[in-house]
């Protein structure tokens, strides 16, 4: 049974839900109760609209749908109503006041869950493929491997001077515009 701050609690999330279901001219049927039942384990809680053409009025659908379902009856308005069953199979909603020792041990396990698997990500976010496992990726692995050694040895030439002075009498290094290479001279 709710009390009135937990059925104030859920009127509040089921504002901006939308009708997943209507009650038609059939009414209240088996096969509906079975539907009903599969939507309230999936969100436990769900809004449903009755149409002009059905026989029953909202408040009537709703007690024939919580007795047969043992769920709570949250509000009616118009011809919409909400109902609220706590899911067997996934319950996820924390309701002030109310037992949710089934709902943290639900979000435990999925934390566990979480922190058991480590996925790769790219830089944008995206999951990251799985690489080959083979000749052939070892291959291209050794030839980034050899790129990325050449590009080492590009940087650090490039870090050099133009010129290089020391003492009188020692070797000095300039840098040759023509032949794009150091060229080292005797000073003295």
């Amino acid at each position: 049974m709710l009390t009135g701050k937990q059925r104030s609690f859920l009127k509040g999330l089921a504002h901006n839900l939308k009708p997943i279901t209507q009650i038609g001219k059939e009414g209240v049927s088996d096969a509906f109760l079975d539907q009903i039942s599969i939507l309230l384990d999936r969100h436990e809680l769900i809004k449903i609209n009755v149409l002009d053409n059905s026989a029953e009025s909202a408040d009537h659908a709703s007690r024939q749908i919580c007795e047969a379902l043992d769920a709570e009856f949250v509000q009616a308005i118009g011809n919409k109503l909400t109902i609220y069953r706590q899911s067997r199979i996934d319950p996820t909603l924390e309701i002030p006041g109310a037992d949710n020792s089934r709902v943290k041990v639900n979000l435990q396990k999925k934390n566990q869950n979480k922190t058991n698997r480590v996925e790769v990500l790219t830089k944008k976010g995206g999951k990251k493929s799985k690489p080959l496992h083979g000749k052939r990726s070892s291959i291209k692995a050794k030839k980034e491997e050899a790129e990325a050694k050449e590009k080492a040895l590009e940087k650090e030439k490039a870090k050099t001077t133009f010129k290089y002075f020391s003492k009188p009498g020692a070797n000095t290094s300039s840098y040759d515009r023509n032949t794009r290479s150091l060229k080292t001279t005797k000073r003295g």
